[in-house]
């Protein structure tokens, strides 16, 4: 007698990413409903200059991310001076080993052509990409570009110079890589944020069947036991009549392990 396992895949299945929660940082004394777009992915760097913490978010949209950091009681980045420019670049544009083009708190939303910050900070300094007229509104998007985000590497323009800002939609529209935002606080995050992991796929076996080759007329029962459960040999269903080819028998072992055996009877 032929007896062989054959197992049937019947669920792939995938751990569900959060798609809100509810954001309340202690000692910040902030709290509201954000999307999970934006969270923090690393973080906090502390620039000596000024003792304040910087966090690296998720790629998002330019609102998103300062939704998010105005969650965590903070905004995106003001940058103050060439030194501080530079040093979020060294920090942040090359984090992972990845090129990252960087959102910054900067904006003209307001008033077209009049960028603020969005910490209420006055602007006293700028890094425009000059050789490209920036900022100029205009991507050939259609598109209001209210936004300044730090040009990455490698951006394949050769009129794009990395370190430099540009201004862009609020999606990035025109930027091919995602922009990831750089949130600054006073004090640091508390409690330390959850950083959600990414969907995790993994395989369920939920059936098995039981083939065997058969004789005409003839009569099997099929049995079971469950390893560290069943001390004796269950019956897997009624007993099932030989066809003089191969039989099969499908059985759902509910998680437990099981081994068979198949008798026969004239």
């Amino acid at each position: 007698m032929l007896l062989a396992i054959c197992f049937c895949l019947v669920a792939w299945q995938a751990s569900a990413q959060q798609t809100t929660n509810t954001v309340h940082q202690g000692t910040n004394s902030t709290g509201h409903t954000v999307t999970n777009s934006a969270h923090i992915i690393a973080g906090p760097f502390t620039n000596a200059a000024n003792g304040h913490f910087y966090y690296l978010l998720a790629a998002s949209t330019w609102s998103n991310s300062e939704a998010r950091a105005v969650s965590y009681g903070g905004h995106l980045a003001t940058v103050r001076d060439v030194d501080e420019n530079q040093w979020i670049v060294d920090t942040f544009a090359h984090y992972g080993g990845a090129s990252r083009p960087l959102w910054i708190g900067l904006t003209d939303r307001d008033q077209e052509g009049t960028f603020q910050w969005v910490s209420g900070e006055p602007v006293t300094f700028a890094n425009w990409n000059a050789l490209s007229g920036e900022p100029n509104n205009s991507g050939g998007s259609g598109y209001e570009e209210d936004f300044a985000y730090i040009i990455q590497e490698h951006s394949g323009n050769p009129t794009v110079i990395a370190t430099f800002w540009n201004d862009v939609p609020s999606d990035g529209y025109g930027v091919i890589p995602p922009i990831y935002g750089v949130m600054e606080t006073t004090t640091p995050v508390d409690p330390p944020p959850v950083v959600v992991p990414p969907p995790v796929a993994f395989l369920q076996f939920g059936c098995v069947e039981v083939c065997f080759s058969s004789m005409t007329n003839a009569q099997y029962q099929i049995q079971f036991k469950s390893v560290g459960v069943d001390t004796n040999w269950v019956n897997l269903g009624a007993e099932v009549t030989g066809t003089g080819g191969k039989v099969c028998v499908t059985d759902v072992p509910n998680g437990t392990n099981r081994v068979y055996r198949v008798s026969v009877s004239p």
